[in-house]
């Protein structure tokens, strides 16, 4: 059950400047550590629940779903689906769970000293296993959850001021998800940009930066320091230039219709009672059939963009590539839906992706030299950053999960300028609007 209401820490009257600055820095320390060591915790557990539901102990995702016999292709997300379920229904129906965008709205500080550290990582944890299992949601949920609870409790016991522990709670989410995918300016760029609210980022980037690099230099002792997807990308051709210009408005419509899907499946969302787990587990018996016939459907949406990446767009590649198009949003849509609780970051970058290489798969059957890999990279961020509203953090997490040449950077932020000023101005981001006028 949560905690009372309590007042937010106030600083000791008799504190000077200096010993505020330096509880900050602990703060910052303690907080870039903490989210380093819960992304290494999160991804450790997913390869656990990935072992356990399919019994592949080695490979990735896909290869573990294409080894696992039909029937634990078809029950793995089903049962795990089941069984999330039914922990959320008991966590919901026990007094929930505080989340980081609830506490950012208390300017007060009280909700933040209600979130508590078991119930958010009991929560964390129901998010591995469901994307473990196989179900069609994102995992980043799970270590900003996480990492904000631990710094909610730093900024008690520290005894920061109400703004500066928001600041800290904020700039700590976005660091889990830097440590978890090795992107410690992405990390930071997702607590400004998306995690903050307004009135806090100009100060709250002071703290985000940090935070974010010590946690990601903690999750090299898993990591190593690479880089999630190690691919090689030349500097593009004529043609390939011209494929990115085609690109640009198909993946800023592809983001724009991905985000209306979601947005409205999680305003029209199943309640929290008895059907949870039967809701969620059906969702997971739908993605279960789906992998089947396409091995890239299951889980996040990682492993969908990392076949983009390294694909020749040719055969059945390109058809594959095409189903996740399709499939991917509608997949998360219906999971989402049931009740799921679970990230959009993954299935967004992985839809972008599997888009760019499909159109580079088919220019390349129209005799046009494309590059599958700019395109596939491309696509990836403009997509997240048209879901999320978030160019900067869309280019930079991109860049980041790929680490290419500087030229990549400066091409991808180009590409996804061009996609919102094209999104803002679309018929499909007017249409939400439309119909809640008529209605």
């Amino acid at each position: 059950m949560p905690l009372p209401s309590e007042p937010a820490p106030r600083p000791h009257p008799g504190m000077t400047a200096w010993e505020r600055r330096g509880r900050v820095v602990t703060a910052v320390v303690l907080a870039g550590v903490a989210a380093g060591l819960i992304g290494i915790a999160m991804a450790m557990l997913l390869e656990v629940f990935e072992s356990l539901f399919y019994g592949v102990s080695e490979g990735s995702l896909p290869q573990r779903v294409a080894a696992a016999p039909s029937w634990r292709r078809v029950l793995a997300p089903a049962a795990g689906g089941a069984v999330a379920g039914a922990l959320w229904w008991w966590l919901r129906a026990t007094g929930g769970v505080t989340g980081v965008e609830d506490a950012l709205r208390d300017p007060a500080g009280r909700t933040a000293s209600r979130m508590g550290i078991l119930r958010p990582f009991a929560d964390a944890v129901v998010q591995v296993l469901t994307v473990g299992s196989g179900n069609s949601v994102g995992r980043e949920g799970a270590p900003r959850l996480a990492a904000g609870a631990v710094a909610a409790r730093l900024g008690s016991w520290l005894r920061l001021d109400a703004a500066t522990a928001l600041m800290l709670i904020a700039a700590a989410a976005g660091a889990g998800l830097g440590a978890m995918y090795n992107t410690p300016l992405g990390g930071a760029a997702y607590a400004v940009e998306i995690v903050m609210i307004p009135g806090m980022r100009r100060r709250g980037v002071l703290l985000a930066v940090p935070v974010s690099c010590v946690a990601t230099v903690v999750s090299w002792l898993h990591s190593g320091g690479q880089p999630a997807f190690q691919v090689t990308m030349e500097t593009p051709a004529t043609a390939t230039i011209l494929g990115l210009v085609l690109l640009v408005p198909v993946a800023a419509g592809l983001g724009v219709g991905a985000r209306m899907l979601w947005a409205w499946v999680k305003r029209h969302r199943l309640g929290n009672g008895w059907t949870l787990p039967v809701a969620i587990g059906g969702a997971g018996l739908a993605t279960g059939l789906v992998s089947l016939w396409l091995v890239m459907v299951p889980g996040n949406g990682r492993d969908a963009m990392a076949f983009a990446l390294a694909s020749d767009a040719q055969g059945t590649a390109l058809a594959m590539l095409l189903g996740v198009v399709v499939l991917k949003p509608a997949l998360t849509a219906l999971t989402l839906g049931a009740g799921a609780t679970g990230g959009l970051l993954a299935p967004s970058f992985g839809l972008g992706a599997s888009a760019g290489a499909a159109l580079a798969g088919g220019a390349q059957l129209m005799g046009f030299d494309v590059n599958v890999t700019v395109l596939a990279f491309v696509g990836a961020a403009v997509v997240l950053a048209v879901t999320q509203k978030a160019p900067v953090f869309g280019a930079v997490f991109v860049w980041e999960l790929v680490r290419p040449e500087a030229w990549a950077l400066g091409a991808v932020c180009l590409a996804v300028v061009a996609a919102l000023l094209l999104a803002r101005g679309s018929w499909l981001d007017a249409l939400p609007r439309l119909l809640r006028r008529q209605s």
